[in-house]
């Protein structure tokens, strides 16, 4: 029976229709709402204000003003919060029009934890604002992290309070931020051994967690109980709150002040007046078409070439981000990304490296179409994990940092130095267990956020300054760490020889740094990294890219008792550690930056270092003086002096030869002559129609003729389909079998 059987009369009908309406199975995401990134059309009160004579200056005192708000009361819930993230800036705040639009955010922290919160505060209004069962009230508070329903991945968490001024709805209040431990497979809510979305812990659609600014108890009672770290979980609910309700409250101050059509219309205009500004701008770019390609080397579990590709193309007012040709979705690894996430990628690139002059809002995608292939590892379905979605979402900052750098270098007009990209691994170690404090935790270390950056065109990039993802964020203090948790710094932060990309203008310098478990009996770590065999972050315009920087350990030893027994024996350098290996008895191995949480005794030691910023312009062109200012702190080693810059001198008084310098450079000039060949042979012996065989290779090869592969394998069909990767346990049982059987066979060939 349908409702348009003749049967039914009138009043049955509207029966069985409200029925469906209010019995509804699942509301799964919204896809319209999720793949759209324009904003909202005005509303009657922001037409009404918009549509007459406004005083534009009104609207500059309040967005100062909601400005001041937001960065002071970043500072304030920094203090207060106890994700370990968030103390070290992983956060922000924000605020909303009625409709969802982020007007305005915090100047400092992650902007994509808010940039995707349009899409939650837009999916309240659409289902459950009207629901008799939900409704939306003052003093309501949300939370959600499915990054289905807006969140950025799992372990990030973000709140968004309405705000109403005589019973009607006038705006929104939200806050973003890395909780970290949510109850998922690996403590931390993002390891390599997590393989389905239901190994990573809560999946929360928005929902309510506070009424009448009150934080429900049965509601806090089963988010606490869901994860391992309680007090974590209890605490940072009451403080997302109360942040929201700090922001509410200055708004409504400013509403007494202006009157609430000012500011109603003011958040409008701010978003229009950035929209405009990023069309100015996108028009300024000459036409054409950037391309590029990153490839990360591991799927966390397993050695492998995955691709991501973009093209750039600037063309009738619109900048199009062509991402087709990238890998296929992982059906049980967590590094896919949902096209939203990517899109966060985007606007990052834009707003901290083409654009960081102007606010960051995703007013600034007005002008941007994003294409991507359908279930690919940029635009993931929801039967993927996403945990680790960060490893796409850096790619793509990467990838279009450089793109729009070479669109846009020949216009006299630019809003940030043209640069080489800046390094984009999450270099850092997940931890969990039981602390010296008896608390149950699981988190990630603050060393991520000391991302080394890009060279710039007029000078060199710097060390180890902050992430490709967030500005004037910290890494933490290792004695602040040490007294929470149950590990030990041994080398902390500590500038790595030779780690810098290579140029003209030298990308910055990655740290390197070793823990090691000390007050616990039940304690672990985990990494998340790539890079440790192939090159994630390439140079520009002849610069060098990052070094690779895998993971090492030493087990069977313990640390602390081999310092005291032989204090001389001990250096704090990775290199000296594992190449001079000082511990008798230990064992000592390197592995892939993603390491899968392991269990580690008192004095295995874990050590870890970053790769660096790219390297700007050729190194033949680099000032000889800086090399020697580089290598008399320690930066480049005397061989990189000599064989990479080509400079002659002294080693004792690091005096330059001019002269010889000069010889050595114009000698390596005449060598790359003869090296070289016309650009159509180059073409012809370099491209080939297929991966090297042998070389685990996922996604499209060549641009013209696409061709994608999977597993090295010419694929039987040009759309993505998911790839399922076995267990590497499995597949080491595998071969020690067939080793067994060999042997077997051997033996008994020889009788």
């Amino acid at each position: 029976m349908s409702l348009s059987d003749q049967t039914l009369n009138a009043a049955e009908r509207e029966k069985v229709q409200r029925f469906l309406a209010t019995n509804t199975p699942f509301i799964g995401p919204d896809w319209d709402l999720l793949r759209d990134h324009s904003a909202s059309p005005r509303d009657a009160c922001e037409a009404q204000v918009l549509g007459g004579a406004f005083n534009a200056d009104e609207f500059d005192d309040i967005r100062a003003s909601l400005q001041a708000t937001l960065d002071e009361s970043f500072d304030h819930t920094q203090n207060m919060i106890v994700s370990p993230a968030a103390r070290f800036g992983d956060m922000t705040l924000c605020i909303f029009t009625a409709s969802g639009d982020l007007s305005l955010a915090s100047t400092r922290g992650v902007m994509s934890f808010c940039a995707n919160a349009y899409y939650p505060i837009k999916y309240v209004r659409k289902y459950f604002e009207n629901d008799p069962s939900v409704g939306l009230r003052e003093g309501d508070c949300f939370i959600f992290n499915d990054p289905f329903y807006g969140g950025l991945h799992s372990p990030d968490q973000g709140s968004f309070l309405p705000i109403f001024h005589e019973g009607q709805l006038v705006a929104w209040a939200g806050i973003g931020l890395h909780e970290g431990e949510n109850g998922a497979k690996d403590p931390g809510g993002m390891g390599p051994n997590i393989e389905s979305p239901w190994d990573e812990g809560l999946k929360m659609p928005p929902f309510r967690f506070a009424e009448n600014y009150l934080v429900r108890r049965d509601i806090m009672n089963f988010l606490q109980n869901s994860c391992r770290d309680r007090r974590l979980m209890g605490a940072d609910l009451k403080v997302k709150l109360a942040a929201c309700m700090r922001i509410e409250k200055r708004l409504k101050e400013l509403i007494k002040e202006h009157g609430k059509d000012v500011l109603v219309g003011g958040l409008r205009h701010n978003i229009e007046t950035l929209s405009a500004e990023a069309q100015r701008r996108v028009n300024e770019i000459p036409e054409g078409t950037a391309r590029g390609q990153i490839f990360l080397d591991t799927t966390m579990r397993e050695d492998v070439l995955i691709r991501f590709h973009c093209a750039v193309t600037a063309k009738g007012g619109k900048l199009i981000i062509d991402m087709r040709g990238c890998a296929p979705q992982f059906a049980n690894r967590p590094i896919n990304a949902p096209y939203s996430s990517i899109r966060c990628g985007v606007l990052m690139a834009l707003a901290y490296f083409i654009w960081p002059d102007i606010p960051h809002t995703p007013a600034l995608l007005a002008p941007i179409e994003i294409i991507t292939d359908p279930e690919g590892l940029v635009s993931a379905t929801p039967d993927v994990p996403t945990a680790l979605n960060m490893q796409p979402l850096f790619k793509v900052i990467s990838l279009l940092h450089a793109a729009i750098v070479r669109l846009t270098f020949g216009t006299p007009l630019k809003y940030a130095n043209p640069m080489a990209p800046w390094f984009n691994q999450v270099v850092s170690f997940m931890y969990g267990g039981i602390t010296q404090h008896t608390e149950a935790v699981g988190n990630i270390c603050g060393d991520l956020n000391g991302f080394p950056g890009g060279a710039k065109w007029n000078d060199d990039g710097e060390h180890s300054l902050c992430p490709s993802f967030a500005v004037k964020v910290d890494i933490g203090e290792a004695e602040d760490v040490e007294e929470d948790l149950p590990f030990v710094y041994l080398v902390a932060k500590r500038l790595l020889l030779d780690n810098v990309g290579f140029g003209k203008f030298r990308g910055g310098g990655g740290y390197e740094f070793a823990i090691s478990n000390r007050y616990s009996d039940f304690w672990g770590f985990a990494a998340i990294g790539g890079g440790s065999k192939f090159s994630t972050t390439p140079g520009i315009f002849g610069g060098y890219g990052c070094s690779t920087y895998p993971v090492c350990r030493i087990k069977n030893v313990d640390v602390f008792e081999a310092i005291k027994r032989a204090p001389e024996r001990f250096q704090p350098s990775m290199i000296y550690l594992m190449n001079e290996q000082p511990f008798e008895n230990a064992t000592y191995d390197t592995h892939r930056a993603a390491l899968p949480f392991e269990m580690a005794a008192k004095g295995e030691v874990y050590l870890q270092s970053q790769g660096a910023g790219g390297g700007y312009g050729d190194v033949l062109d680099r000032d000889p003086e800086r090399v020697m200012k580089d290598l008399s702190e320690r930066v480049v080693s005397a061989d990189t002096a000599r064989e990479i810059f080509k400079i002659v001198f002294d080693e004792a008084t690091l005096a330059v030869d001019i002269a010889g310098t000069a010889r050595a450079r114009q000698q390596e000039r005449s060598a790359r002559m003869k090296r070289g060949i016309p650009y159509a042979e180059f073409v012809k012996q370099w491209n080939r129609d297929a991966p090297p065989p042998g070389v685990p290779y996922f996604g499209g090869w060549g641009t013209t003729d696409f061709k994608l592969f999977v597993d090295g394998k010419l694929s039987d069909t040009d759309r993505p389909r998911p790839v399922y990767m076995p267990d590497p346990k499995d597949v080491r049982i595998a071969q020690l079998e067939a080793q067994l059987e060999a042997q077997l066979h051997a033996l008994g060939q020889g009788k």
